[in-house]
């Protein structure tokens, strides 16, 4: 009796050829799916990253714009009377510096030959001091508003950044310079750039191409430190003369990265957003091994299976095959495949399920990461624009009008210094609590800044100023009672400036008509609100 195979058998032909296509067909899958899933990982993640990137650089520009702002508007309101009185120069950055406390760092004033007349908050080694050598003196000096370049405070000792206003007579001269600091690391002050995740060992990383300097990043601490020299790397030279998008590029430190970027256009940076190539391909590598390894099991099994039951049993993983080719092709939407049995072909099938779930999961959390806010769950500022700009249309369409209530808290910062950042977190989730239960459904309550919410009232069809200031009635209300603070009775209170609109562009124009407004309630007492003119 011989143990030869007959190669003349049908059976024998068929297990060879079933053989050869089960080796085949691992390394094919091995092969072909890391191609396809790399692309569609590669694409993800690139629009993962960029949507990060966005959403930093206009919470970075968003910061920037409120500090140009806030300067603009302390320097056309400061007496030039005051610069023969230093204490009273003093009082008056004070009143403006408590009311809105932006420049971390504090407001100062130089005479003419860059000598600090008066500084708020007081310091001793401050007033007197020159910045005769700062770019930002020189250039306001020259008439025009400016952002310095960040550096070390002179005084903080800590990396500020610091903006510049001229002061002027009526005669258009200038006669001083007004200097707003903040340090790049304050609590309201680019925070999205060091709390924003990027995956498990990502990072974000703040450029000034002006000034050839990365201003901070998220994960290591290169803030201050020069940008590489032109030349070094392609990609980094594109994205300082200007070019945005993503792509993969190595780092000074010879890692590979996928990287996105976006602008910031208030000062002229980037944020880049970047994450190591071997965490974009990790789920692929994976997926590879677990292929290559099942395999390795499933070759003798499958040959007991052609030999026994081989149409049957492959019936479902040709159905399997059929199904996640359409997925891939876009034919049907992403969906777990139907597992059928439990056996090899199952297990697979779970496997991919799971990768499948991970990567769904993962694309939906950073989804919403980028259009909620962090902390109290509400819509950022990003969804808030993206609603409001939906409301202005449906509002041409059907001949309404839209209104935007602007809060900003009275009595926050107390609560902070107090009792710490845990218990002021608490409190604007207190906050976010009760302004929501004072809104309809179809409104929307958003966070657009440290204690700033925004309350978009849609659909508006008679009388919206009316509407809108029964709103505002009502979220003054809902500070009546008092918030219990890690276990302390705390009181809160808020100003309200009201925008009224239908314009489909005026959706940026609205929000600071309500941003001054609210600015104006807060002037005549607080505790009020406020409609724009």
């Amino acid at each position: 009796m011989t143990l030869r195979p007959n190669l003349n058998s049908l059976t024998t032909r068929l297990i060879l050829i079933g053989m050869v296509l089960i080796v085949f067909g691992a390394f094919a899958r091995i092969f072909l799916l890391s191609d396809y899933l790399r692309h569609d990982v590669v694409e993800l993640t690139s629009a993962q990253l960029s949507t990060i990137a966005g959403y930093v650089a206009k919470d970075v520009d968003h910061d920037i714009v409120d500090r140009q702002e806030l300067l603009e508007r302390v320097a056309t309101r400061l007496p030039l009377v005051l610069l023969n009185d230093g204490k009273q120069l003093q009082q008056w950055l004070g009143d403006r510096h408590d009311i809105n406390p932006l420049f971390s760092q504090g407001l100062f004033v130089l005479d003419t030959a860059g000598v600090v007349l008066a500084d708020y908050p007081a310091t001793s080694d401050r007033v007197g001091l020159s910045y005769a050598d700062r770019d930002y003196f020189q250039q306001a000096l020259k008439g025009d508003a400016t952002i310095g370049r960040p550096v070390v405070g002179r005084v903080a000792k800590v990396p500020v950044l610091p903006m510049a206003r001229p002061l002027r007579d009526a005669s258009g001269s200038v006669r001083a310079v007004l200097v707003g600091v903040s340090s790049l690391q304050s609590p309201n002050f680019m925070s999205a750039l060091y709390s924003t995740r990027v995956g498990a060992t990502g990072s974000l990383v703040l450029v000034s191409p002006r000034d050839k300097l990365f201003v901070g990043a998220s994960g290591s601490d290169i803030a201050l430190t020069p940008t590489p020299q032109p030349g070094s790397q392609a990609q980094h030279d594109a994205a300082m003369t200007g070019k945005r998008g993503t792509g993969i590029w190595v780092n000074a430190s010879g890692v590979e990265e996928l990287a996105a970027t976006a602008s910031v256009p208030s000062s002229g940076w980037f944020v880049v957003a970047r994450m190591p190539a071997t965490e974009v391909y990790a789920p692929l590598d994976r997926l590879r091994v677990f292929i290559q390894s099942n395999t390795a099991i499933a070759i003798p099994v499958f040959l007991l299976l052609m030999v026994l039951v081989l149409r049957h049993l492959m019936r479902p993983l040709m159905n399997a095959a059929r199904h996640a080719d359409r997925m891939t092709h876009g034919e049907i939407p992403f969906e777990p495949l139907p597992v059928v049995r439990d056996d090899e072909v199952g297990h697979l099938t779970a496997a991919f399920n799971r990768v499948l779930s991970k990567l769904i999961e993962s694309r939906a959390e950073l989804e919403h990461m980028a259009h909620h806010d962090a902390l109290t769950g509400l819509p950022n500022r990003q969804l808030l624009m993206d609603r409001m700009a939906q409301s202005l249309a449906r509002a041409e369409r059907h001949k309404g009008s839209i209104a935007v209530l602007f809060l900003d808290l009275d009595g926050f910062k107390p609560i902070n210094d107090r009792f710490g950042h845990e218990a002021g977190d608490d409190a604007l989730r207190q906050v976010a609590q009760r302004l929501a239960e004072a809104v309809r459904r179809e409104d929307t309550l958003a966070r657009i800044g440290g204690d700033e919410f925004v309350i978009l009232l849609s659909d508006i069809q008679e009388n919206p100023a009316d509407a809108a200031a029964l709103v505002a009635v009502k979220c003054l209300e809902v500070f009546a009672a008092e918030f219990m603070v890690h276990g302390q009775a705390c009181r809160l209170g808020t100003s309200i400036g009201i925008a009224v609109g239908n314009d489909p562009a005026s959706a940026e124009k609205l929000l600071i008509a309500a941003d001054q407004a609210m600015y104006r309630a807060k002037e005549s007492g607080r505790g009020k609100y406020c409609c724009a003119a």
